[in-house]
C-alpha cells in the first residue's frame, strides 16, 4: 500500500532532487550557482505540471475520508511538522556557520538543538501513526491510483536531469561536479533501501504534506545550509560520531565525537583498501565532545574511511560504540 504512494508519489521528485540537498563547502562560481538554481527551478516547475496536480486530487481524497476532529487533529501535525523543519533549517545554518568560524562551543550548543528536534519529529511521527493506521483502507486507494504514473514520472524527471547536465557540464565548477557525482551515488543508495521503511517514510510525507510545494524542491530553491537530519547519528545513548567538515577537504579537516562519560577511545583512519593511515586519538578521554583534526597534507586524492571505538578495548565490538564514515581528500 505505503510501498505503492513512495514508487510513485513523494519519493520520485525527492530522489532526483535530494541528489543536490548537500552544497559543497566551496560552492564555486557564479556561473556555477546560477546553472543548478536553474535546475532546482527547472524541477519546480516540472512538478508542478505533471506532480503536484494528482498529489493534491490524492491530498482531497484523504482530507475527505477524515472526520473533521481527525482532519483537525491532521492538520495540527502538518503545521508541527512545517516548524520543526523551519527551525530545523535555521539551526543547520547556524550550525555550519559555527563550525566555519571553529566556534565549537556554538557547534555543541546547535547539535544539542538539533537533538532536540529530532526527538520532536520522533514523538510528532508517532502521533501520526494512529491517523495512519485508521485511514489505511483510503492510502490503499491512493496507492493503486497511483502506480500507473510510477514510470512516466520516473522518466520525466531523468530527462530534466539529464537534459539539464548536458547543456550545463561545462558550467559547472569542480566542486559542485563531485557533488553532482555524489549525488547520483546516494540515489543508488536511496534506492536500494528497505522496502518497509521506504513505505513508513512515504506514508509519512504524504501525509503531512501542506499541498503547496514540494518541499525537497522548495528548500533547495531557497536554503544552502547544510541538512539537519546529517546530524543526527542513530547511536547509543549519549554517544555520536559526525560527519567531518569540511568534506572534501584538502588537506585538512575536523572530526568530532562525543561520549557521556570516561572512555577508552580509538579513532583510526583507513584508505579505501582498509590499510590504516593513522591514529588520531588512542587514550582515555574525559565525558563530553571531542574534536580533533586530520592532516591528509602527504596522502593522495581519495576516499578515506574514520572509525571510532570507545570501551574497553578487551570487550567485543557488541559491548562498545563503534561507528564509521567516509570523507573525500581532494588535491
Amino acid at each position: 500500500m505505503r510501498k505503492r504512494i513512495l514508487a510513485t508519489t513523494v519519493l520520485t521528485l525527492f530522489l532526483a532532487v535530494t541528489a543536490f540537498s548537500q552544497t559543497p563547502p566551496n560552492p564555486g562560481d557564479q556561473k556555477s550557482k546560477e546553472a543548478l538554481k536553474e535546475l532546482f527551478q527547472q524541477v519546480r516547475d516540472w512538478a508542478q505540471t505533471d506532480i503536484i496536480p494528482k498529489m493534491k486530487d490524492w491530498k482531497t481524497k484523504l482530507d475527505n475520508s477524515m472526520s473533521s476532529d481527525d482532519l483537525k487533529a491532521l492538520n495540527a501535525l502538518r503545521d508541527q511538522a512545517a516548524q520543526i523543519k523551519g527551525d530545523g533549517k535555521k539551526l543547520a545554518a547556524a550550525l555550519k556557520k559555527a563550525w566555519q568560524n571553529n566556534n565549537f562551543a556554538n557547534v555543541k550548543r546547535f547539535k544539542e538543538k538539533i537533538k532536540d528536534l529530532g526527538e520532536q519529529r520522533e514523538e510528532l511521527l508517532k502521533d501520526l501513526k494512529p491517523l495512519a493506521l485508521m485511514y489505511k483502507s483510503t492510502l490503499v486507494e491512493v496507492g493503486k491510483e497511483a502506480k500507473p504514473y510510477g514510470k512516466e514520472w520516473k522518466e520525466g524527471i531523468k530527462k530534466v536531469v539529464t537534459d539539464w547536465y548536458e547543456n550545463h557540464k561545462n558550467d559547472l565548477s569542480r566542486e559542485h561536479k563531485k557533488a553532482f557525482a555524489k549525488g547520483v551515488a546516494r540515489l543508488k543508495m536511496l534506492a536500494g533501501m528497505d522496502e518497509t521503511l521506504k513505505a513508513k517514510i512515504a506514508a509519512a510525507r504524504f501525509m503531512l504534506w501542506d499541498g503547496k510545494d514540494l518541499p525537497e524542491a522548495g528548500q533547495l530553491m531557497d536554503n544552502e545550509s547544510l541538512n539537519p537530519d546529517a546530524t543526527m547519528n542513530q547511536s547509543p545513548e549519549g554517544y555520536s560520531l559526525e560527519s567531518n567538515y569540511p568534506n572534501p577537504f584538502n588537506p585538512s579537516t575536523k572530526i568530532s565525537f562525543t561520549i557521556p562519560e570516561a572512555r577508552y577511545v580509538s579513532l583510526v583512519v583507513y584508505d579505501a583498501l582498509g590499510r590504516e593511515v593513522a591514529t588520531l586519538v588512542d587514550s582515555e578521554l574525559g565525558a563530553g565532545t571531542h574534536t580533533v583534526s586530520f592532516d591528509g597534507q602527504k596522502l593522495a586524492s581519495g576516499v578515506y574511511i574514520y572509525r571510532i571505538r570507545a570501551g574497553d578495548a578487551s570487550t567485543s565490538s557488541a559491548q562498545n560504540f563503534v561507528q564509521e564514515k567516509k570523507m573525500q581528500l581532494v588535491k
